[in-house]
């Protein structure tokens, strides 16, 4: 029996630096990701055949995300795209923790603060050279738990 990935079962997980050295994160309360593979065609077209051939092939990912007090992936991902460094960048199967990284450029990297609606980060990347398959023996912890870790009755009236 076949069983369907949710989407909650790919998570995105960074490598960046800090005093230690390097490590992974899992930036906090990912809302979305994607990945996209795309080529570009060659034409042919003689008098004896036509067809197509690959050209290019490029890779894009985005995620998307609620920004979350004691992240450090927003601070990050700032600062590397103002230095213009590449990200090292895992797509993670949570079932099975085989992973896919590469070395992503930054393209984009939006943050809105919408009044009424939680502050949302979005990055868009584009991989440059190749990916790297590997088997993580852990997945980094996620944001902590708790609605906003206050004491409040998160707005339920009783």
């Amino acid at each position: 029996m076949a069983i369907e990935y949710r989407g909650e079962e790919t998570l995105f997980v960074v490598e960046i630096e800090d005093a230690e050295g390097t490590k992974l994160i899992r930036p906090f309360n990912q809302t979305g990701g994607s990945v996209n593979i795309a080529a570009d065609s060659i034409e042919l077209a003689t008098k004896d055949k036509t067809g197509s051939d690959y050209g290019d092939v490029t890779q894009e990912l985005s995620l998307e995300g609620i920004i979350t007090e004691g992240d450090p992936f927003v601070q990050e991902m700032k600062r590397k795209i103002r230095n213009k460094e590449f990200v090292k960048i895992y797509e993670v199967n949570t079932r099975t923790n085989e992973a896919e990284y590469g070395m992503y450029m930054i393209s984009a990297f939006d943050r809105d603060f919408a009044h009424g609606e939680f502050a949302t980060y979005s990055l868009t990347a584009s991989l440059n050279g190749d990916v790297t398959k590997e088997t993580l023996t852990e997945i980094p912890d996620g944001a902590p738990g708790g609605f906003g870790d206050n004491d409040s009755d998160n707005g339920v009236e009783g």
